[in-house]
């Protein structure tokens, strides 16, 4: 996988390309994210999917680290605001060439402090807690019900 830095500049390369061809830039966006702001009724199950073409967009800012711009929704001016960390696909509307980032990291928060019991004392804690950790233990299981992984992406030759 890529790393994060070079988003930007595969993102401005992409962009570029489908204004000059004539198409219609669309990026996914995964609004799961910390720092996504997008108008509330536009996302379908944790993604949402905007045209950020020059006629569709005002002020489109393409920085380092997220992608800024205002564009109406509903008749409503509203800004929009996507970290490229959030970000999973850019491409061209009309041909759906482009570039998959892949899903973003999904966002962990910090290890819960020890919760208070009724009467204020600290709830103890198992006696596993604070022993190093067993890597044969601590593997993820995986689940039986899940559907077999996909293959990494595969490069053919066009000549």
């Amino acid at each position: 996988m890529l790393p994060l830095s070079a988003r930007p500049y595969l993102v401005r390369a992409i962009y570029d390309w489908c204004v000059a061809e004539g198409h219609t830039p669309y990026v996914l966006a995964a609004t799961t994210i910390p720092g996504v702001r997008v108008p509330k009724g536009y996302e379908r199950d944790g993604r949402i999917t905007l045209n950020i073409g020059p006629r569709a967009v005002q002020s489109l800012d393409l920085g380092p680290d997220r992608i800024r711009f205002s564009a109406r929704f509903g008749n409503q001016q509203q800004m929009v605001e996507v970290p490229l960390k959030a970000l999973v696909a850019i491409f061209a509307a009309e041909t759906h060439d482009g570039m998959v980032f892949g899903e973003p990291e999904p966002h962990r928060t910090e290890a819960p402090a020890a919760e208070n019991g009724p009467d204020g004392a600290a709830t103890p804690q198992p006696a596993t807690a604070g022993k190093p950790s067993d890597p044969q233990l601590d593997r993820e299981q995986p689940d039986p019900d899940a559907p077999p992984p996909r293959p990494g992406p595969r490069l053919r030759l066009v000549k």
